[in-house]
């Protein structure tokens, strides 16, 4: 730890930002996907979602310090026998510790139980592997 959050004539915000490096330099960093999980009922009509992607501590703190694109940081995939699910770039882009992704997906049969799964790929930062994460929207009949 920096220490230097202590020291009288650092004004609170610096403060707070040199706590969250010093939780990113002992390697407090994880990728959150919100919504993790959504179940919108099945469809022919076009859709999208949006996907907020954030850098946090393991208590839920947004790491604002973190300014990144990173390339092939996202895929999508979907099991959809008609539909394709598609997503603007394969670069996840974070200002202040946040990334969104809009997901869509044509107008085609999306038909009960099949899936469009956003995945955010393991990524290394400051020389820690952040884990992958997943975004699956499954089409379910009412």
């Amino acid at each position: 730890m920096s220490y230097l959050d202590k020291r009288n004539g650092i004004q609170p915000a610096v403060k707070d930002e040199l706590k969250l490096r010093d939780k990113a330099f002992a390697g407090d960093i994880v990728f959150v996907v919100d919504p993790a999980t959504v179940a919108p009922v099945p469809t022919s009509s076009a859709w999208t979602r949006t996907v907020t992607v954030t850098l946090e501590t393991a208590a839920g703190e947004v790491h604002t310090w973190f300014n990144k694109a990173i390339a092939t940081g996202v895929s999508i995939a979907n099991t959809s026998t008609a539909g394709t699910a598609s997503i603007p770039s394969t670069t996840l882009t974070f200002s202040e510790g946040k990334a969104t992704v809009v997901v869509s997906g044509d107008a085609e049969d999306w038909l009960n139980t099949e899936t469009d799964t956003l995945t955010v790929a393991e990524a290394t930062i400051l020389g820690y592997t952040i884990a992958s994460k997943t975004s699956v929207e499954t089409f379910t009949s009412a």
